[in-house]
């Protein structure tokens, strides 16, 4: 099938689309040779589909000036070769700003479509097509793979969603780049999408041809296996939606949900009800929820009247009556410090807030929980102390000097979060980074850690999360 033809067949199954009598579609345009290819195609198509077409391009300053000037350059002569309206975005030091938190690639992500929803709401337009093709569904899939993604996050490149649509979703780049050749369109060039600064990048170019090396029939397989993870992902969403009748509905105060319903649910429906009210609720905060913070729902039983089944990431679920409600945990809105020293003597019990808090005591090693988070009792130097991040602090790991600020960075946590981390130390700084407290990873120096030949009988320092509240 012919790439125009594919971009038929992709509006012949669109939904609502042909309800319009004119379609205003604002084109995320690059000038690269999927938007190329994507604008001239729709530009074809114009009159059979009583198109009105609008690009809009973001200059996100992470290239050289000059490489960019002549990127825009040649994006206004398309627009005037075309006669098609062109509307031109800059950062503003947004990027900047975000990168610490999301990383400079979610930063720029984030600043585009913050500029893609301006111009869309400005323009009165139906939709905001995107130049996304099958090989990009195959790098987001890998890279989602080994980071751990959930079946939302394997479906690949939706070719659908809400306002966004992809009418090249299943068409290969080779195909994308014979169309342009055959028509003798040209195209701008990003350098850096040659080079491996960015993960993307490097997936693209040392990954994936070591893969498609592997296993020739990649490109067909690993989309097949989207769409068999996307059956899979909707059977579970509306058996969510429908075990748990009231899906976190908006209520006075919060979001809630039957706490019966919830409770006896499977776990699986469980972690669904929690990722989706996340991502309906958080959506553009730059943090994503890991899988390990969610699950620590699943074990438990029971929660008392007024308990907290789940705190973090900016939000806070906690039982009232009957109900489940969700709700922005605003304590968690500024920083707020904390700082325990911990009686060597006795056990202790610690509360961060609310009735959220840690135990800390003394054990046998052999008679700790893999889950717990400890530290031999003859290995700490001076008095022991539990407290929040502080400018500067690092941690020595594997014979290096690290910022945790750069941890937190490398784990895309929102400030609120960092601000909870508790930080095991002794006289000598940092002696771990306690991350399993808020979903995260532990992080143990070199100075406490023991090596795979300790002595099971070794007395060690145990920190348990716990949600009881007392002392």
């Amino acid at each position: 099938m012919f790439l125009k033809d594919q971009v038929i067949d992709y509006f012949s199954h669109l939904q609502n689309f042909q309800n319009k009598n004119i379609k205003k579609i604002l084109i995320g345009f690059s000038g690269g040779p999927d938007s190329v290819c994507l604008m001239d195609i729709l530009y074809s198509l114009r009159e059979r589909y009583n198109f009105q077409l609008y690009l809009g391009y973001f200059n996100h300053k992470l290239r050289p000036d000059d490489e960019l000037e002549k990127e825009m350059e040649f994006i206004r002569n398309i627009g005037i070769r075309y006669d098609l309206p062109v509307f031109i975005g800059t950062d503003a030091g947004e990027i900047e700003k975000c990168a610490m938190s999301m990383g400079v690639e979610g930063a720029a992500r984030k600043a585009r479509y913050v500029f893609f929803d301006r111009t869309f709401r400005e323009t009165g337009c139906d939709y905001i097509a995107l130049a996304h093709n099958l090989d990009d569904t195959v790098e987001n899939m890998v890279m989602r793979f080994f980071k751990g993604a959930g079946l939302g996050g394997l479906r690949g490149i939706l070719s659908e969603r809400d306002i966004f649509i992809r009418p090249l979703s299943k068409c290969q780049k080779s195909d994308i780049l014979k169309y342009l050749d055959n028509n003798k369109l040209s195209f701008s060039v990003d350098k850096t999408n040659y080079g491996t600064d960015y993960l993307r990048n490097r997936v693209r170019n040392i990954l994936l041809p070591e893969i498609k090396m592997i296993f020739p029939d990649c490109m067909k397989t690993l989309p097949e296996l989207a769409e068999k993870i996307s059956l899979s992902y909707d059977f579970i969403r509306n058996e969510a939606v429908g075990r748990l009748e009231w899906i976190w509905h908006e209520d006075i105060g919060g979001y809630v949900v039957s706490f019966n319903d919830f409770m006896n649910a499977p776990d699986i429906l469980k972690m669904e009800s929690i990722f989706s009210g996340f991502d309906k609720f958080a959506r553009g905060k730059g943090t994503e929820l890991p899988y390990r913070f969610v699950k620590t729902v699943l074990g438990r039983s029971d929660v008392e009247n007024h308990g907290i089944l789940l705190r973090g990431y900016g939000f806070i679920i906690r039982r009232n009556g009957d109900l489940l409600i969700w709700q922005d945990d605003i304590v968690n809105k500024v920083k707020k410090s904390y700082l325990f020293k911990v009686d060597k003597n006795k056990d202790n019990f610690f509360n961060i807030d609310d009735n959220e808090g840690f135990f800390v005591g003394r054990s046998l090693l052999s008679l700790c929980n893999k889950d717990d988070i400890w530290v031999p009792v003859d290995a700490v130097d001076g008095e022991l102390v539990i407290r929040s991040r502080q400018d500067g602090d690092h941690i020595i790991v594997n014979g290096c000097r690290k910022k945790i600020k750069k941890f937190f960075s490398e784990w895309k946590i929102s400030q609120c979060v960092r601000d909870r981390v508790p930080l095991i130390c002794d006289s000598r700084g940092v002696i771990a980074i306690w991350g399993r407290f808020c979903g995260l990873r532990d992080r143990i120096s070199d100075s406490v850690r023991l090596s795979g030949t300790a002595d099971s009988d070794r007395e060690v320092y145990i920190f348990r999360i716990r949600q009881d509240k007392r002392g």
